[in-house]
């Protein structure tokens, strides 16, 4: 090949967003249509209905400037539950306009969400100025109507809401993406296409987005003024621990009696409030519901309390006309499938509000969820939330480290672990599903699948029926036998801690840090077919017998 022809090939590659040319009229039209969009914002505002906050102009600033590099194409925005994104959308949209730099039409904004809910649309919507609204899409709408609307279009913003939805490769945004022709680098830089990413937990796509070396940039949004987030109300002591409420054992036919006594704990705080509240319990699903009603009602008497459901079958259309209401008496809303992330709660007659209990809960499921729910500018001062605390102290760790602390264990859909380093999962994010990208080879760092999460039960008869239940029809044998407790009353097993003294009590630091992957990583392909689970006495306590539990690890 001569070096002529050479040159013309590297000059056709396109390493940053070109710039889109108006002539006169076009950018008359353009600015007209601008002024209308800056009107309807300052009436959102007069009105109420869409108040743009300092801080929220600052994130809109530097999303502003960050897509003065034109290399940049994808820019995400970490920010809090509650602490509004929305406001920062509708902040961004107007310095975007405002910018005499930036021309651009206004039917080429868009604001989507992998999110299937009208709700998060209509309540978009209506924070938006009227010249947008018409392109406020939800997940349902994606494949088709926006696919049609965008594939032909330059020179677009593209602002994607609660991108941890949806997120894996070959799920609904993957698809839209491929169908849109946006998965190509020098189409994107080409068509001048610029993608802003929301969300509060942004899960394994930061991680596959800082793979697009200068092409992407990440922003942590700093909360307002008064904002109480989750961390803030466990600091507080508003947060406990969340526990079984539900408890039915299919075999006995019985509710296993701690439930009882997780409701009993439930009331003491109820009987602390001088006024009528509501308090919402988020239930299992089906059958489950109606049992962990019929518990409350065995200990809360329903001629002193009123029990309502809110699921997609209820009546009630909007929680939120409900909740402004002060109740007559202590209320119970009892949910099911509802109130995850993008809801805006009233809050000012909300006491209790308890999460459904997860042997193994998603962490992003728990910061999205009822705590989530209850942060934000108008919390209540008097609410308390019951969900897990571990997810709450590792979404702080993690926001501290900027999301750049890989060896905190972040449990998701998107996220994995290579040799113990949190890495992105087949995200939409992902680089190496863009034509035109150049990323660093992965093949040479040998990916070691982790754990799942650790299966927890309070005596060995429960592990040993889980065991039976999920795994022992997967071909991991025959299941854990029974260990025999020493003189002491503590049972004592093998480990790889000490060679001299082998068996020893397990606590729950040494499981965590030591040990939990421990003989699962056997080269033979015979110690990887033996070598898959693994189950231990764990003691919360090594000087209280009573403090065991049973855990299971398998991979």
């Amino acid at each position: 090949m001569s070096d002529y022809i050479l040159h013309e090939i590297t000059e056709q590659i396109i390493t940053k967003r070109v710039r889109c040319d108006y002539d006169l009229l076009q950018q008359d039209i353009m600015k007209l249509r601008k002024q209308n969009v800056l009107n309807e914002l300052e009436i959102l505002k007069l009105t109420g209905k869409s108040v743009i906050f300092e801080n929220q102009e600052i994130i809109a600033s530097r999303v502003v400037t960050a897509f003065k590099n034109r290399k940049i194409i994808n820019i995400m925005v970490v920010s809090k539950t509650q602490s509004g994104k929305t406001g920062s959308m509708c902040a961004t949209i107007k310095q975007y306009l405002e910018d005499t730099s930036n021309l651009i039409p206004i039917e080429n904004i868009y604001i989507i969400t992998g999110l299937s809910s009208c709700e998060w649309k209509e309540q978009t919507k209506e924070r938006m100025p009227e010249s947008v609204q018409t392109r406020v899409f939800h997940r349902c709408e994606l494949p088709n109507t926006f696919v049609d609307e965008i594939k032909d279009k330059k020179n677009i913003l593209i602002i994607m809401d609660e991108i941890q939805v949806a997120a894996k490769k070959g799920q609904t945004i993957y698809k839209t993406f491929n169908n849109a022709g946006l998965l190509n680098k020098s189409k994107l830089y080409e068509n001048d296409i610029k993608i802003l990413e929301y969300t509060a937990t942004p899960d394994g796509t930061i991680y596959d987005l800082m793979k697009w070396n200068d092409a992407s940039t990440k922003i942590l949004a700093d909360v307002g003024d008064g904002y109480i987030s989750s961390y803030n109300l466990l600091q507080m002591g508003r947060v406990k621990q969340y526990k079984e409420l539900c408890g039915y054992d299919k075999e006995t036919g019985e509710v296993d009696e701690e439930v009882f006594e997780n409701i009993e704990e439930i009331k003491n705080d109820i009987n602390k409030y001088s006024n009528s509240l509501y308090h919402i319990i988020r239930t299992k699903n089906g059958a489950e519901q109606d049992l962990t009603i019929q518990n409350f009602k065995q200990i809360f008497n329903a001629d002193n309390y009123d029990f309502i459901k809110y699921d997609r079958e209820s009546e009630i259309e909007d929680i939120n006309k409900t909740l402004i209401m002060k109740p007559e008496r202590q209320t119970f809303i009892f949910i099911k499938e509802m109130l995850r992330c993008a809801k805006t709660l009233k809050k000012n007659y909300i006491g209790i509000l308890y999460d459904r209990y997860s042997k193994n809960p998603d962490d992003t499921t728990i910061i999205q969820g009822l705590v989530g729910r209850d942060t934000g500018y108008d919390n209540n001062s008097i609410s308390i939330c019951y969900t897990n605390i571990d997810s709450i102290n590792r979404y702080e760790e993690l926001w501290q480290s900027n999301f750049e602390d890989k060896t905190i264990k972040w449990n998701s859909k998107t996220t994995k672990y290579i040799n113990g380093i949190l890495s992105g999962k087949n995200t939409f994010n992902d680089p190496k599903d863009y034509d035109g990208f150049s990323v660093a080879s992965e093949e040479s760092t040998e990916e070691i699948e982790e754990p799942q999460p650790i299966i927890k039960m309070k005596n060995f008869i429960e592990i040993k029926k889980w065991f039976n239940d999920n795994l022992k029809t997967k071909g991991y044998g025959n299941g854990p036998k029974q260990k025999t407790k020493d003189d002491d009353g503590f049972y004592r097993c093998i480990t790889q801690f000490d060679k001299e003294e082998k068996i020893r009590k397990i606590t729950e630091f040494e499981i965590y840090e030591k040990n939990k992957k421990w003989g699962f990583r056997g080269n033979s392909l015979k110690s990887k077919e033996k070598n898959k689970y693994r189950v231990y006495p764990v003691y919360r306590n090594e000087t209280d017998v009573n403090s065991l539990e049973w855990w299971l690890i398998y991979y």
